[in-house]
């Protein structure tokens, strides 16, 4: 088991999600498009390097849904702005298995609440200029989501717990 890789708590991002714009389709699913419009990431204690950051300007969040309506494919664009003024261009991609839970959050049903981890999995990438945070360039994360429904708040939030994959 020692050649498998292991988790290493890494941050916890926390996006503010608007309501959806829908594009329409060329060929496959309709493609929808997600406005990203507040956020934080976190770090763990103890992961480097720590970034305490806001989503900086509108970051978007280019959806498609399987046909058979079991999944949404997750292709997201930011950036982010750390406390020390870095910008850091921030990518996942994943996919949501739209349980019965997450499809009334989306309705936006007033009986629907904050959904469990573990409907939606992505992989996260970076892109940055700034030399104190390259080596999230070099790493390769994972994250658990899910939707949380806070309550006197119209939208909804997205929150990943991420992990940087390690020598197991």
């Amino acid at each position: 088991m020692a050649d498998y890789p292991s988790l290493q708590p890494a941050f916890t991002v926390r996006v503010d999600i608007d309501a959806p714009l829908t594009v329409g389709q060329q060929a496959g699913s309709p493609l929808v498009i997600v406005p990203m419009v507040s956020g934080t990431i976190k770090s763990e204690p103890g992961f480097e390097p720590a970034l305490d950051a806001e989503l900086h300007g509108t970051g978007y969040d280019y959806i498609h849904n399987d046909a058979n309506g079991e999944n949404m494919r997750l292709d997201v664009r930011s950036q982010i702005k750390t406390k020390d003024g870095a910008i850091i261009a921030m990518y996942y991609k994943g996919n949501v298995t739209l349980t019965s839970s997450v499809k009334a959050l989306l309705a936006g049903d007033a009986t629907a609440s904050t959904t469990p981890y573990g409907d939606s999995f992505v992989s996260f990438t970076f892109e940055t200029g700034s030399s104190q945070y390259k080596a999230l360039e070099n790493g390769t994360y994972v994250a658990a989501g899910h939707f949380v429904k806070e309550p006197g708040q119209e939208g909804l939030i997205v929150e990943y717990k991420v992990s940087r994959v390690v020598k197991g």
